[in-house]
């Protein structure tokens, strides 16, 4: 890459960042009461909403990590797209409910959820910030050290340097303007990953011709040998990659396309943004426009891998030492003006994602904590404690993330199946089920809690789960089986101690 394109890259990417920056500074006004600044409640219409959810989900796993298992497995991540069906199923079957409960009560926090529904039982509030605290922290962190070495490459800086220039921006807005600014500069962000994936996706067919042409390439190629920095690369072509479950076994599979679909229900950045819809009418369009743009990005991900296996089959660039570069290579061989938008979109992902979970984990330590631990802060207290804890989370997140790579590379994997770990009892469960008891709900976020440390001292040590599942589907399932089980032999917070408003809600 030639030094004038490395400047561009960096002019693009600055503006970017400058961009929300802005967003985020003209949004704090709006930020003037607990229920617009920790939750954003009831502000914005669909298209921006949407596009906010689309960005704080696409994580920079979906736009690097996607390409790079395809080049290296095949088809295994291919039913992955059909997680874009995710949002529209989660609307249909959670998303009124999350939103009225903001018409029967002041919501301004998932924490505020789970006191209305299970009449302020403090142990479930704690134990659910707590799980929740964790998957953001994975996910704050896992973001940080990804996208800062990635520009630290790029532009010869160092990581730290990286991290600081990008993150503290993004700290420093996020602190002002709370989840109005969140929600905006997420929508801004999205919308660069929808502009990228349209551009890409054109690309991909005026390379490749389309998925015909690449089939027949990794199917017949065989091995390919290239050198790289010197170093010779192979990359073995199989038949095997285009079957319907890739190399890798069916089980594996089906999991990257049955866990993003269920998942995508029960993550923060996806129940927060319901509230979050100005208009509760609205939410059929929020279901349909955060299906569409996901289903641009996700195809755009997938097709990125598929164009780097064409490319390296046909002898166009060399095999890649690593499938993460995948999405690179591709936009590498393209052009400038791919550059431009591949980069921007991996800096979206990453820093959508980055500021939903800074500002999260910063409301859990400012606000729902210390309610239930009956502390009562006034509002403009708890709002300041909150910006001066997204400064602290946002600093120590950027200096764990950088100098603590192992432990960074572990939590990056939790994340996800974490956050589900917790919400799947609490909000699922509990607003489709009556029978949900507060005891049931406790007893499944304990087995959650206690489940999640010990599947991350397990997965330091190499251990291997049963059937080759991720560990996640061992401990949403045990912390659900615990939820129905208890709940079946409790009553709190079920029948006539059920809140009336609460049990209008679950009948919608």
């Amino acid at each position: 890459m030639s030094t004038s394109v490395k400047y561009l890259i960096v002019g693009f990417s600055f503006a970017m960042i400058v961009v929300s920056f802005i967003i985020g500074w003209a949004s704090r006004e709006k930020a003037s009461d607990p229920q617009s600044f920790f939750g954003g409640t009831a502000l914005f219409g669909p298209v921006v909403v949407s596009l906010s959810t689309l960005a704080a989900v696409g994580s920079a796993f979906a736009i690097v990590g996607v390409p790079g298992t395809i080049y290296s497995f095949g088809n295994t991540m291919t039913l992955w797209m059909l997680s874009s069906s995710a949002f529209s199923m989660a609307y249909i079957a959670i998303g009124k409910k999350i939103r009225a409960m903001a018409e029967v009560a002041p919501i301004a926090t998932l924490g505020d959820i789970s006191d209305l529904r299970y009449n302020g039982h403090n142990g479930i509030k704690i134990t659910l910030s707590i799980i929740l605290f964790i998957g953001s922290i994975a996910y704050l962190a896992s973001q940080i050290s990804a996208c800062s070495a990635l520009f630290a490459h790029l532009l010869g800086w160092k990581p730290m340097f990286a991290g600081f220039f990008i993150f503290g921006i993004l700290t420093a807005y996020t602190a002002m303007s709370g989840e109005v600014g969140g929600v905006l500069t997420q929508a801004f962000q999205g919308l660069i990953m929808v502009l990228a994936g349209i551009i890409m996706i054109f690309a991909f067919f005026s390379i490749t011709g389309g998925f015909k042409e690449v089939v027949e390439v990794v199917s017949n190629v065989g091995k390919v040998t290239g050198t790289v920095n010197g170093k010779e690369v192979v990359k073995q072509f199989m038949p095997e990659a285009m079957n319907a479950w890739g190399t890798l076994p069916g089980s594996i599979a089906l999991t990257w396309m049955f866990i993003p679909i269920l998942g995508t229900m029960g993550q923060p950045q996806v129940l927060t943004r319901m509230y979050a819809l100005k208009n509760p009418k609205d939410m059929p369009k929020l279901g349909l426009y955060a299906a569409l743009g996901h289903m641009v990005v996700g195809f755009f991900a997938v097709a990125m891998g598929y164009a780097a296996l064409y490319l390296v089959g046909k002898g166009l660039i060399p095999p890649l030492t690593n499938g993460d570069n995948s999405i690179f290579a591709v936009a590498d061989y393209v052009g400038v003006y791919a550059q431009l938008f591949v980069y921007a979109a991996v800096l979206a992902a990453s820093m959508s994602t980055a500021s939903m979970f800074l500002t999260l984990s910063a409301t859990i330590i400012s606000r729902d904590i210390p309610n239930a631990l009956g502390k009562k802060i006034e509002p403009k207290k708890q709002m300041a404690l909150s910006r001066v804890a997204t400064f602290i989370i946002g600093i120590l997140s950027i200096i764990f993330a950088l100098t603590s790579g192992e432990a960074v590379a572990i939590l990056g994997t939790f994340g996800w199946g974490t956050l589900m770990s917790a919400t799947f009892p609490v909000f699922i469960t509990g607003l489709l089920w009556k029978r949900a008891s507060s005891q049931g709900v406790y007893a499944g976020l304990i087995t959650a809690l206690v489940l999640n440390i010990l599947s991350l001292y397990l997965n330091s040590t190499g251990f291997k789960w049963p059937g080759g599942l991720p560990w996640y589907v061992n401990v949403i399932t045990a912390a659900m089986l615990v939820t129905f089980v208890v709940s079946l032999f409790t009553n709190g917070a079920t029948g006539a101690e059920l809140d009336k408003r609460v049990e209008a809600v679950i009948e919608l």
